[in-house]
C-alpha cells in the first residue's frame, strides 16, 4: 500500500494484488461508517519472464486539512486503514 499527496487536496492510494479485485477505494471521516466510494485504474505490466500483479490506483478526493480519514480498498470485506492529511499551513511543527 502507497498513499501520496496529489497537489493541495487530494491523495493518491495504490497497491497491488495478485488476483483481480476492483480498482475501488471507499473513504469517511468516521470510522465503521460507509463512505464515499472512487474508482480508479488497474494495470500490470511483463518484463521477460516476469509478470505483475495488477497494479491499482485511485485518487480520492478533495480532502480537508489536517483530519483523519479511514478508507478500504477493493471490497467492503477489506480491512479499514486510516491517514490524516497534512495541516493546511507549513511549516509542521
Amino acid at each position: 500500500m502507497h498513499i501520496s499527496l496529489v497537489g493541495e487536496d487530494k491523495m493518491r492510494i495504490s497497491w497491488i494484488t495478485d488476483s483481480s479485485t476492483p480498482a475501488t477505494v471507499e473513504y469517511t471521516t468516521t470510522s465503521g461508517a460507509q463512505g464515499t466510494s472512487v474508482t480508479g485504474t488497474t494495470s500490470s505490466y511483463d518484463y521477460s519472464m516476469y509478470k505483475s500483479g495488477e497494479i491499482h490506483e485511485v485518487v480520492i478526493g478533495p480532502l480537508n486539512p489536517n483530519t483523519v480519514y479511514y478508507y478500504r480498498c477493493g471490497s467492503n470485506s477489506a480491512p479499514e486503514l486510516s491517514f490524516k492529511t497534512p495541516p493546511a499551513q507549513f511549516p509542521i511543527n
